[in-house]
């Protein structure tokens, strides 16, 4: 994540209109609950990296028993809309949103049983740095669960990938699977694995792209402008076709710092 605004209004709008109200990224409650579903949240303490609008933290702030959420991103007019969200949910007294500089987190040691971010990681550059502030602010035995776009080891498929990140404004600093999995290692979890999500996210590309030909169309341009929306879903086809080919493989990523 950088200091620039990635997510301005009318960018939200658009997708919470394919990906569902709170969600910017793919998937919505179903794959957060996905992401999760090997532990057991009841009475923990979760930091959320990448807040967003939200969607996420109250999925699991009311879904898991989870005593308390703190999220974090670093764009403020993130924080209203999502807080707004919790408010509404009346978990408000559970989940709190902190928008905090790039760097080191602004956490004690040893404060967190749970850390889990779903699609942010992609934005943040030092991702080495990263993961050590992460090792060092979760519990001993502590875990790690989160979902990141990465990208593939073959230099024919990056191509497409490569094409697709620059028809967007986002800033990606993307890893492959291995690459993160050192980067873990060299931070102190073990326990490392990932679940390769590429499959799952080429068939909702899929149905995105046979979604734009339909009434949403209409929608995503009475929300915002055609001028916008137009170059925009020419964005969305380049980042499905860069799942078709492989170069984007949107991944589940586990670790646990030693007990």
């Amino acid at each position: 994540m950088t200091e620039d605004i990635h997510y301005p209004d009318n960018f939200t709008k658009r997708l919470h209109l394919v990906w569902g109200d709170g969600f910017l990224s793919p998937g919505g409650p179903e794959e957060v609950s996905e992401i999760i579903k090997n532990v057991d949240l009841g009475g923990r303490t979760v930091l959320d990296i990448g807040f967003g609008t939200g969607g996420p933290a109250i999925h699991i702030a009311t879904t898991t028993g989870v005593a308390k959420l703190v999220g974090i991103d670093v764009e403020p007019q993130l924080q209203e809309e999502a807080t707004k969200r919790v408010v509404a949910a009346r978990i408000a007294d559970r989940v709190d949103f902190q928008i905090v500089d790039p760097g080191p987190l602004p956490f004690p040691d040893k404060c967190f049983d749970l850390v889990f971010s779903k699609d942010s990681i992609i934005h943040i550059e030092d991702k080495n740095a990263l993961f050590l502030e992460i090792f060092r602010v979760l519990k001993p035995g502590g875990k790690l669960c989160a979902s990141d776009w990465l990208g593939s080891a073959k230099p024919e498929e990056q191509a497409a990938m490569k094409k697709a990140s620059e028809g967007t404004h986002l800033h990606f600093e993307m890893a492959t699977a291995e690459e993160m999995e050192t980067m873990l290692r060299d931070a102190g979890f073990i326990e490392i694995s990932s679940r390769d999500r590429n499959a799952w996210f080429a068939d909702l590309c899929r149905k995105e792209l046979e979604l734009f030909k339909g009434p949403l169309y209409q929608e995503l341009v009475d929300a915002v402008g055609k001028n916008i929306v137009d170059p925009w879903i020419k964005a969305r086809k380049a980042i499905a076709y860069s799942a078709f080919s492989g170069g984007l493989r949107p991944t589940h990523i586990f670790a646990r710092r030693p007990g």
